[in-house]
């Protein structure tokens, strides 16, 4: 049974079935989701008046506070409700919030210049292994310590670069991506440079065996028949064989590029593992490949919008990917992914370039169009954890995240302007 409350009378273990308003046009990640934490509820209250709460899926303890305020809620009382100015850290650290904005430029076109080094080995890596040839895994040591080093200094600008995808050029851009947001992830999860190169490179190279693997099946723009998946599944396997008698390469490398496909449930490939014999480094890119997979253009499908993506892997976790790893990622990302194109409550339209690791409703945001939806010939960025918006009427916030085509941006061609100099 559903059972409406307002918003302000709601407590820590109530399960939130229905919004006063589409759950689109809200900040959180998932359709229905228990209360754990203050921070929750404070996030409720900024953006609902009411709520339905499932008292099925509410423990049992805290079903007779529901009883108690539904039954306090039957005359019909008016009830003035306070204004409340909604704030989730202290104001000493949302002063530590201010961002500098000529440094984001200069990150942003340093990180641009890594990255654009590291994908022109790619290309040649690439080349050399449909050719046959022997890969300088060396050089790509080196460049992914630079790409680790990049994301510790200039972890938004590098997450950033990762929306320039080319629909034609999906697995040498593919491989980068992963390699960047297995880092990404990696950094959250505290593991040290060392191991970060290792994951790295394993994420690298994870996809070299589709060179072997052949063009009009890897290209397909339609469904694969059962014999041409059967031959795309071969592609670990033929990445694994290619760099085995590399000495360059861990057994960690090794077990990312043979098993990114095993699923927790045993029904992946090539060796139908079970959860015990998958490593920690593989769980980390089989999140980071089906994320970046899913939220790119390919020659069959339009790529999802990082929201959408993150609600879709979580549908997947149960018997696919590991549960902790998963709520992890999902925390790293945040509510408001790097790349993710938002509309704010004035109505303009910008681009999540930052996010608020204090102040995770608040990123910062690169505003592309103005409130009557025309496009900015000047970008802005805008903090919206800064101080100075709890000074003035109207304040910035986020209302709903969009589509870019919903308003023709082109986020890539924007990232390009922006990065380039």
């Amino acid at each position: 049974m559903k059972i409406k409350i307002f918003s302000e009378d709601l407590k820590l273990g109530m399960h939130i079935s229905e919004l006063d308003h589409p759950w689109i046009e809200s900040p959180f990640l998932f359709q229905g989701f228990s209360l754990v934490n203050e921070e929750e509820i404070q996030q409720v209250q900024a953006t609902c008046k009411y709520v339905y709460v499932d008292t099925e899926k509410t423990p049992f303890e805290v079903r007779a506070k529901l009883e108690t305020i539904t039954a306090s809620k039957q005359k019909p009382v008016k009830k003035k409700r306070k204004p409340t100015k909604i704030d989730f850290t202290d104001t000493v650290t949302l002063k530590k919030s201010k961002f500098d904005k000529s440094a984001f430029t200069e990150n942003l076109i340093n990180a641009r210049k890594s990255r654009d080094k590291t994908r022109s080995y790619i290309d040649t890596m690439l080349a050399e292994a449909k050719m046959g040839k022997i890969v300088d895994t060396q050089k790509a040591k080196l460049l992914v310590a630079e790409l680790a080093s990049n994301i510790v200094e200039n972890l938004d600008a590098s997450m950033w670069l990762t929306q320039l995808k080319k629909r034609d050029e999906y697995t040498a851009i593919h491989s980068l991506n992963v390699c960047v947001l297995s880092l990404t992830f990696g950094r959250a999860l505290g593991l040290k440079i060392d191991e970060l190169n290792e994951l790295g490179l394993g994420a690298l190279l994870h996809d070299i065996g589709k060179m072997q693997v052949p063009l009009e099946i890897l290209n397909k723009p339609g469904k694969l028949s059962k014999e041409e998946f059967e031959l795309m599944k071969t592609h670990p396997q033929k990445g694994y064989e290619m760099l085995l008698d590399d000495n360059n390469l861990s057994a960690d490398v090794l077990a990312i590029v043979k098993s990114h496909h095993e699923r927790l449930s045993g029904n992946g490939y090539p060796d139908s593992l079970p959860e015990q014999n998958i490593s920690y480094y593989t769980k980390i890119v089989s999140i980071t490949d089906v994320y970046d997979a899913i939220t790119s253009d390919r020659v069959y499908h339009d790529g999802m919008t990082p929201h959408d993506a993150m609600q879709r892997l979580y549908e997947w976790m149960p018997n696919n990917f590991d549960q902790e790893l998963m709520q992890k990622f999902i925390r790293t990302l945040g509510i408001y992914p790097i790349g993710s194109v938002v509309e704010l409550k004035t109505g303009h339209i910008g681009l999540v370039v930052k996010l608020n690791e204090n102040h995770r409703l608040k990123p910062v945001v690169m505003l592309v169009m103005n409130k009557h939806k025309e496009f900015y010939p000047r970008r802005k960025l805008v903090n919206l954890a800064s101080t100075i918006w709890e000074k003035r009427d109207g304040k910035p916030e986020i209302s709903r995240i969009l589509d870019a085509k919903e308003f023709n941006i082109d986020v890539k061609k924007i990232l390009n302007e922006e990065s380039l100099t």
